[in-house]
């Protein structure tokens, strides 16, 4: 500025006022180059010309617009903030095809890379169409991928897009390794060996994606967590349509799984995992899970498989809330799993509704099901609790083989074409009680072979039989109502020890049948209203106790001569007789016309005992101390309009022919995937 006279106070202000337009000019450039003012470009290039030289000349922000046309290169970017498209956003008219199969088509390491409108094919073996490397919050989106062996792929890279692509025929279509926080979003892949692969990523998420036709599995999670797959259609695949193995706390929903050849969702030592509001329809098998318990399955669609949802090994899971119709073999099954919840689901039309086997500890609660072979089904299972289920229309409604110590309460098991309820074959120790079991065309309870269950407060109405027992010792029947079976209220064939205890056994043809059976009592019994005789006794069934009972049939008792050690009262004591007497002693025999022993003998002492005893038919035994009605609710009851309408039962007759039981039924052979269930039943 040269010397300038410090008095003239006008050259020192416009001094001041040059230096400080200067600075603000110097700051403003240095801000413009801050923000990168003007340096983004758009590079255009046409066939012939190399993409590869206009991705060396870029710089963060550029876009990179390939012209319709086929180009042979294999590219790198290593800057980021870089768009590479299509002018036409045709993936079909802009190719790039790898120049070198060796080499992947496009090699990314960089952030913020967008590809997207191209065609990209022919990445050869193990190598890529797109292979982020350490590259974040990328968008690989609306490409056509194309004989690669690796579509896209992804490895130790996080937060990037890959949407609406198309891939066919390669090896994996998107493949997603030690790689976190992705969308895989929209896709359609086909004709690949697997569709899409996770492998040791956490976090990812792959939502309406369509995969179908892969030699091995759709989908496959392979020891990751935390992803969730939503809304994906993996279809008619040669193994499994979504394959997890190794891999915990996952979420499906809402996928459809249909047509694959082996498993419609298949879990392997995953735990943990939630699948809720999936179908899986058509499969080979539905859904299957092997060592993964900890999961919950909720409001899930699984129909027209072989097995529908099968459990191995995978305790403490829950099966909520889920339809499941006409799977061949089972619609829900446990197999070697502890501690399950079965809850609220309907089934129809399967071979086996809820199948247990080898299962312990679960509880099946309020399930509907519906005409299929076995509604409940229990083989080598104790300890379960099944409460509230409907079993209507299947072949049985429950069929319980060598289980034991299960709750079995407030059921319904009614129209089945054979029984209601089956125990068989050394199921012992079940408590069976307020269960339904009516319109059944056999039983309405049948064991055979089976001890030491309770058997309470059931209801066993209109079926051809109402309660049977065979070949079975130690069990209690105590307050069940057993009224308007065809043929038998309650039948003991070959049974010893039991107790028949305060049961209603009436408008039967025969109220309560002891054939061959020995050592049981029968007290408090209501038998009343039956057609042929209110109990029936072998001359083969010895040592049986039967007091305290209220007959009134027209034939009370048909006891067959020959047997030896029965009882028909017990000696007198005080208490509430069964007619509201003071004391104890034998039964009361009356008959619907008003003239039975007990309605005719005086009681001179007013004990409730009549006077003298009551001869039993041509037995040879007698009730040495008959009761008689000391209040008024004893009635008249005349007998509904029943025939005997089939033969006497010989003396040694154990009715085994008689379209009942069902040995050797549901064995199971035990693989690691599943049961194979074998019937041999006679109809």
């Amino acid at each position: 500025m040269g010397y300038i006279n410090l008095n003239n106070k006008y050259h020192l202000t416009w001094g001041m006022n040059i230096n400080r337009v200067f600075s603000l000019f110097l700051a403003l450039v240095v801000f413009s180059s801050g923000l990168g003012i003007g340096a983004a470009a758009e590079i255009t290039v046409q066939p012939g010309q190399s993409i590869q030289d206009a991705l060396n000349s870029s710089v963060s922000g550029d876009e990179i617009i390939i012209s319709p046309g086929n180009y042979a290169d294999n590219l790198r970017i290593t800057t980021g903030d870089i768009t590479v498209r299509s002018a036409s956003g045709n993936p079909e008219d802009t190719i790039v095809t790898a120049a070198s199969p060796a080499e992947d088509v496009f090699y990314v390491e960089a952030s913020n890379v967008t590809i997207t409108g191209l065609g990209i094919n022919g990445a050869g073996y193990d190598r890529a169409g797109v292979y982020l490397i350490r590259s974040n919050n990328c968008i690989i989106e609306n490409n056509e991928f194309l004989n690669n062996a690796l579509g896209i792929y992804l490895k130790n890279s996080t937060y990037n897009l890959i949407l609406n692509n198309t891939a066919a025929a390669g090896k994996r279509a998107v493949n997603v390794e030690r790689s976190n926080y992705n969308t895989i979003s929209g896709n359609n892949v086909s004709d690949q060996r697997f569709g899409i692969y996770f492998l040791v990523s956490e976090a990812n998420i792959a939502s309406n994606n369509q995969v179908s036709g892969s030699a091995d599995h759709g989908i496959v999670l392979e020891s990751c967590s935390d992803t969730s797959l939503v809304n994906n259609t993996v279809s008619s695949n040669e193994d499994n349509g979504i394959h997890i193995v190794g891999s915990t706390n996952n979420s499906l929903t809402g996928n459809t799984a249909d047509s694959n050849l082996v498993y419609g969702i298949y879990l392997r030592d995953s735990k943990g995992n939630n699948l809720t509001d999936n179908k899986a329809l058509n499969n080979s098998r539905g859904i299957f899970l092997l060592r993964s318990g900890e999961s919950e399955l909720s409001g899930n669609e699984v129909s027209n498989n072989r097995n529908g949802i099968l459990l191995t090994s995978a305790g403490n899971s829950s099966i909520l809330y889920s339809t499941v119709l006409q799977n061949n073999a089972s619609g829900i099954s446990l197999l070697n799993s502890t501690y399950c919840n079965i809850s609220e689901n309907v089934l129809s039309g399967n071979t086996l509704g809820i199948d247990l086997a080898f299962s312990s500890n679960s509880t099946i609660v309020n399930n509907n099901i519906q005409e299929g072979g076995r509604g409940l089904n229990l083989q080598d299972s104790n300890y379960n609790i099944l409460v509230n289920n409907t079993a209507l229309k299947n072949r049985y409604g429950a069929y319980l083989l060598r289980s034991g110590w299960n709750v079995f309460s407030n059921n319904i098991a009614s129209e089945s074409d054979d029984h209601g309820i089956v125990l068989e074959n050394s199921s012992n120790s079940n408590e069976l009680s307020g269960n339904t079991a009516d319109s059944n065309r056999a039983y309405g309870i049948y064991l055979t072979g089976s001890n030491n269950n309770d058997i309470s407060n059931n209801k066993v109405s209109e079926n051809s039989r109402g309660i049977y027992l065979m070949t079975s010792n130690g069990n209690a029947l105590l307050n069940n109502t057993v009224l308007n079976n065809g043929e038998y209220a309650i039948l003991l064939a070959y049974s010893s020890g039991n107790d028949i205890l305060e049961n209603e056994a009436s408008s039967s043809n025969r109220g309560i049948h002891l054939s061959t059976s020995d050592d049981n009592t029968l007290s408090g019994n209501n038998i009343v209203s039956n057609g042929v005789s209110g109990l029936h006794m072998t001359s083969t069934s010895n040592n049986n106790t039967f007091f305290n009972n209220y007959l009134n049939n027209n034939v009370n008792a048909d006891v067959k001569q020959g047997s030896v050690g029965n009882v028909w009262n017990t000696t007198k004591t005080k208490g509430t007789s069964i007619t509201g007497g003071p004391y104890l002693g034998g039964n009361f025999w009356g008959k619907p016309d008003g003239t039975g022993f007990s309605q005719t003998t005086a009681d001179s002492d007013g004990d409730g005992i009549a006077d003298g005893e009551f001869n039993i038919s041509n037995s040879g035994y007698a009730d040495y101390l008959p009761l008689v009605a000391v209040s008024d609710t004893e009635q008249p009851v005349t007998p509904e309009n029943l025939t005997d309408d089939e033969p006497e039962m010989p003396e040694n007759e154990t009715e085994t022919n008689i379209n009942t039981t069902e040995t050797n039924t549901t064995e199971t052979t035990i693989s690691e995937t599943e049961t194979d269930t074998y019937e041999n039943e006679t109809a």
